[in-house]
């Protein structure tokens, strides 16, 4: 699958949407007491909108922002096609990390493997609060600052090197192994300009931060943040450790889940 390829219905039909997003979008519908029609759903940084695209089709009244508008363009024609109004679907986000978006209009916002792209995260959780309605919910996945393959590049401990020579040294390295995650637009590139284009955007677009750093930016602008990797089926079979045991190294070395839900406005006079 090609993120930088016009999205088909050939290749939408094979998009596969991440388990435990989708669970989590109708445990907190059902929590809400709503239909999924009534269901007002964001994916924040949203791509070509493969995520929006299912989950309308799914009954839920979904939206994106996205702030790369060449990959939203993408799947303009895809939205059409399906008779989906893609230019209210689909809102930009600004360089400053706002949208258009009005306030409190969402009960579930979410990203996947997003976050980690965020130079700014306080910027972002702050407009996600701006969105979200009070009492809504989010689901947010992103890799743990430790993970031993950097998930984007599949290149071993390149993200543990500090952003400078050595970590350009180290993807230099790597490639001649072989090792790459094989960019259609860099296949016939050479060794040199691969080199370039890894360590670029291993340097200005990855961002990877401890899960204290995530959990106070969320906390801060009014969301109560829960860890729920022990929660996965996955690890369920761990039920009889301390918790913390289980979800420490899962969220430094593997992937975090966290749910976020906006707190409630004291009532006035409170």
């Amino acid at each position: 699958m090609s993120y930088d390829a016009l999205l088909t219905e050939a290749e939408f039909a094979k998009f596969a949407p991440n388990a435990e997003v989708l669970r989590y979008i109708e445990l907190m519908r059902q929590r809400l007491g709503l239909q999924r029609h009534e269901m007002k759903v964001l994916d924040w940084g949203s791509g070509r909108g493969e995520y929006v695209l299912w989950l309308r089709d799914a009954g839920y009244d979904a939206y994106g922002a996205e702030i790369r508008r060449e990959a939203a363009e993408r799947g303009k024609d895809l939205f059409r096609a399906r008779n989906y109004d893609f230019e209210r679907i689909v809102k930009r986000i600004g360089p400053d990390c706002r949208t258009d978006l009005s306030a409190g209009a969402f009960h579930f916002v979410f990203t996947h493997y997003v976050l980690e792209h965020v130079a700014d995260i306080n910027a972002v959780t702050r407009e996600i609060a701006r969105v979200t309605a009070p009492g809504g919910y989010g689901f947010h996945v992103y890799p743990g600052k430790l993970r031993l393959i950097e998930p984007h590049l599949f290149m071993p401990f390149v993200h543990w090197l500090p952003k400078s020579s050595l970590r350009k040294w180290a993807i230099r390295a790597f490639l001649a192994c072989g090792i790459e995650p094989r960019w259609d637009w860099l296949a016939h590139e050479t060794m040199q300009r691969k080199t370039a284009a890894y360590h670029d955007f291993c340097m200005q677009e990855t961002f990877y931060r401890p899960f204290y750093e995530v959990r106070g930016s969320f906390s801060n602008v009014g969301f109560d943040v829960t860890s729920v990797a022990a929660d996965h089926p996955v690890l369920r079979r761990l039920r009889a450790l301390p918790r913390p045991l289980v979800e420490c190294p899962v969220r430094l070395f593997q992937t975090v889940e966290i749910i976020v839900r906006k707190r409630q406005a004291a009532p006035s006079g409170a």
